[in-house]
């Protein structure tokens, strides 16, 4: 017997040491679809915020008619009209949480797992891009059996979903006999990743967590919670122009040449009077009313989208148009959340001081969305790059940085950006003209993300740069290959 349990302990103890890290994807904003009536024969997928309602919207002759009004100084479009319309379309649409932040009743997901990605592979065998692309690479660099994948319902407040996260953590480990896991957060992915440190630190049970193009410090384009509605026509042009090469063959570069093809002169019209719109607080406490806040005005995830810096500003907004009730339960939700965002940097330093790695990718080369006063930054397409970078200074797009701020080892060689402010400066990287999450499958890119998701490399720009010949700033071809800046 007790020969028995020495050979069985030895072979425990080397058992152990033969298992690898399980890697966690954790997805951001619309990369897993939302149901209603889960798991019964009524179960159907919900529309959300994608291009996809956009186009089914052109399909609505009224509004139509009023769009077109739009392109032309010679027809008076009516606002009201166009407000009613949109707003008969997403009202009650399923989409929107309750009062309370929380989903209505039968909705949610009809695939959150708790085993590998070898047990699931329909779910990304076929996947080239974004999130599930990025689960195929790791899955094949690293072992499906190796790679999980964290689906959750990306409405719901990110502290929620970074409890669910944790208890399958918990059952990962289990099941694996692994010490630690290594998280990937994906866009708003790094918000449930802050939200679970922030909560769940002092377990220890993360050996890596890497932010990819992260939310946890926010998205510009959300100053619109606090009334920051700006449209001009140099900022909608110079924005057509980066878009429209983006995403070869995809819905989004159909659109962008279709808008193009309607004409620049047309094109600049719509623009004036949007911006005629935005000037009206009439206007804006109209769409507010109308079309925001019964589409999407209690999802609790778009709220915890506002940057750290505009939430008073937001709550104040908001509150005025009758858009957030400060007494209810979804306001206590984006303010707790909002302190989340405010202990980022401490949580950072006391997972590091602890063992843990944590790196950060950014990337950057597109114009800011023209509807907000920050039309003029860097973004990746989506998430502003000093928000993603966790605090870079960041050049205006088109132009470059100047005096004290171009100077230093932080600063890239096109003087765009420099990294001495980001919470992790030293193991941040910044990488040009790959869209907000587009990392391509089989591509350098994605292969880099994947190296750095799996343990590879220590997380420093100096290992990377020796074992890899990279820098702290990367640019991608049209093949995402990648080089230095």
């Amino acid at each position: 017997m007790l020969v028995l349990v020495l050979v069985f302990a030895q072979s425990s103890v080397a058992f152990a040491k033969d298992v690898k890290t399980p890697v966690i994807v954790v997805h951001g904003v619309g990369s897993n679809p939302i149901y209603e009536n889960v798991g019964t024969e009524n179960e159907s997928e919900i529309k959300t915020l994608g291009l996809g309602e956009i186009t089914d919207l052109l399909t609505y002759d009224d509004l139509l008619s009023e769009a077109i009004k739009l392109l032309s100084k010679e027809k008076k479009y009516n606002f009201k009209k166009i407000c009613t319309i949109l707003g008969n379309y997403v009202t009650g649409n399923p989409f929107n949480l309750d009062k309370n932040g929380n989903p209505m009743p039968g909705q949610g997901i009809n695939n959150y797992w708790e085993t590998p990605m070898s047990k699931h592979k329909d779910f990304w065998e076929n996947a080239d891009i974004s999130e599930r692309g990025l689960t195929r690479q790791i899955s094949l660099m690293y072992g499906a059996k190796n790679t999980y994948t964290f689906n959750y319902d990306w409405r719901v407040d990110a502290r929620q979903s970074a409890k669910q996260l944790n208890k399958m953590i918990k059952a990962v480990k289990k099941k694996t006999g692994a010490k630690k896991v290594a998280l990937v957060g994906c866009s708003f992915g790094g918000a449930v990743l802050s939200a679970y440190m922030d909560a769940y630190k002092k377990q220890n049970d993360v050996a890596r967590y890497l932010f990819v193009n992260p939310a946890m410090y926010g998205v510009d384009v959300t100053r619109m919670y606090a009334g920051d509605m700006k449209i001009t026509k140099k900022g909608v042009m110079k924005y057509l122009d980066g878009m429209q090469g983006a995403n070869p063959g995809s819905t989004q570069e159909t659109i962008m040449k279709v808008v193009k093809a309607v004409g620049d002169k047309r094109v600049e019209i719509a623009a004036e009077n949007f911006a005629e719109i935005c000037k009206s607080k009439k206007n804006k406490k109209m769409l507010v009313q109308k079309v925001i806040k019964p589409w999407f005005g209690n999802v609790v995830g778009l709220w915890e989208c506002i940057p750290y810096d505009v939430f008073d500003d937001a709550v104040a907004y908001s509150s005025k148009v009758g858009l957030l009730d400060k007494k209810g339960k979804i306001y206590k939700k984006i303010k707790a959340y909002h302190k989340v965002q405010g202990h980022f940097k401490k949580n950072v330093k006391y997972v590091k001081k602890h063992g843990a790695e944590v790196a950060v990718i950014a990337n950057y080369g597109e114009p800011g969305i023209p509807v907000t006063s920050k039309q003029s930054n860097h973004i990746d397409g989506l998430i502003d790059t000093t928000r993603a970078s966790g605090g870079a200074i960041v050049a205006p797009f088109g132009k470059k940085l100047k005096g004290k701020n171009a100077k230093g080892k932080y600063v890239s060689p096109d003087k765009v950006i420099n990294a001495k402010t980001c919470v992790l400066p030293d193991s941040t990287w910044f990488i040009k003209d790959i869209q907000h999450m587009q990392f391509r499958k089989d591509t350098e890119a994605s292969k880099f993300i994947a190296r750095l998701a799996c343990g590879k490399v220590k997380y420093s720009v100096k290992s990377v740069k020796k074992k890899y010949k990279l820098n702290q700033f990367i640019k991608a071809d049209k093949d995402q290959a990648l080089s230095n800046v």
